[in-house]
């Protein structure tokens, strides 16, 4: 016996009232990726479709997994009953639009973002959040139409501080980076289908990452803040007490074992080219193990900041034989990098302040660590208090 669901559909429109899903059909076709996207741009043009079949969960995930909705995963067909429950979380009206999101320009507004949270399977009381960081990658210092469309591999990372985390239950310990917590599963997955549903950022199509990254299904992590011996990201930055959300711009995650010696090899490796060439702001995760036995040691946020600054730097004859100096040589590097190669050799980032540095994972004796190198401009750290 067939069953049926009442959808709410994630397109987006613009503000002319264009469907973005039309230009996606279009680019879908130019790039042969119609056999991926069989049903790009066939949908009801409504607010809600009903779904009726004998499993209509698997069909509603068959339809939009071809309709270029998902990222591949399973989603949670986003009812009107759960987007309802989960839109009693925000006191904006369901139409107010956020933000215009690019590159094409979609309009996300609340029950948007509510729908793209019920797909990732996120609770219904994560909606303030992730109205914020839809606020946050709409920023202009955010770069959202050049981290859609780049050839390049750079995914939102968002650092959670404050009482939130413990109320919500994000993940700063063990696996903080890995599967096994909804919370930082599923707000980084949400934001994700939010690029991609209302921005249109469509792997092959808009966004041409050659590669891609894991960091694309999501990006999401607490500091450890009861672990750590120094004050916490958002004190550091002049919200402290307050939960807040940072968010960046990470070219990739890097995963090293050691001290400080060991991070300082990774930053001034060729991963850190792009920071250098775009006055990027990079993030380092310590461990509380070794930022503990640093704080023993009398050292602060600051001189670790100012350790990485000092020992993370390339070379200028490794600079010079790099792929980006070969690409961009008859470009403009930043002034502080030219200067910095005159003098032999060039920090990740131009000054200690652009490292962004938290504490986070497990509380074992262990000194592992996560390098998260930047991509593009403006520089890129945005904050945001949460209510």
């Amino acid at each position: 016996m067939a069953e049926s669901l009442w959808v709410l559909l994630p397109a987006a429109q613009r503000a002319s009232g264009e469907w973005i899903d039309d230009t996606l059909k279009a680019r879908a076709q130019e790039k042969g990726l119609t056999a991926r996207f069989s049903l790009a741009g066939q949908f009801p043009r409504n607010r809600v479709e009903v779904v009726r079949d004998h499993d209509p969960w698997a069909r509603v995930n068959e339809l939009f997994y071809r309709r270029g909705w998902t990222d591949g995963l399973p989603i949670v067909p986003p009812t009107v009953g759960k987007v309802e429950e989960m839109m009693t979380h925000s006191k904006l009206p369901r139409a107010h639009v956020v933000a215009e999101l690019d590159p094409l320009k979609g309009q996300a507004t609340v029950e948007k973002i509510a729908i793209h949270g019920v797909m990732a399977g996120c609770r219904p009381e994560y909606l303030p959040i992730l109205i914020s960081v839809t606020e946050a990658i709409a920023q202009p210092e955010f770069n959202l139409r050049g981290v859609q469309t780049t050839d390049e591999n750079v995914a939102p990372l968002l650092i959670f501080n404050g009482p939130v985390t413990a109320q919500l239950d994000i993940n700063s310990w063990f696996g903080a980076l890995g599967p096994g917590c909804q919370a930082n599963a599923t707000i980084g997955r949400a934001l994700q289908l939010i690029m991609r549903n209302i921005g249109g950022g469509w792997p092959g199509a808009v966004a041409l990452a050659g590669l891609s990254q894991a960091g694309k299904y999501t990006l999401c992590i607490a500091e450890n803040e009861a672990q750590s011996p120094w004050e916490p990201l958002n004190a550091e930055l002049g919200y402290e007490k307050a939960s807040t959300v940072t968010v960046m711009r990470s070219e990739t995650v890097i995963n090293m074992t050691g001290g400080l010696e060991e991070i300082a090899s990774v930053m001034r490796s060729s991963v850190s080219l792009f920071s250098m060439m775009n006055h990027g702001r990079v993030a380092v995760a310590l461990a509380p193990y070794v930022a503990n036995n640093l704080a023993g040691k009398r050292w602060n946020k600051g001189a670790v900041k100012q350790y990485l600054y000092e020992h993370g730097r390339m070379s200028a004859a490794d600079w010079e034989k790099s792929w980006a100096f070969d690409v961009m040589k008859n470009a403009r590097w930043p002034q502080w990098v030219t200067e910095a190669a005159e003098r032999g050799a060039i920090p990740a980032v131009e000054k200690p302040e652009d490292i962004t540095l938290i504490v986070a994972g497990g509380d074992l004796a262990i000194p592992q660590h996560a390098y998260f190198p930047s991509w593009g401009f403006p520089p890129c750290r945005i904050t945001k208090v949460l209510e």
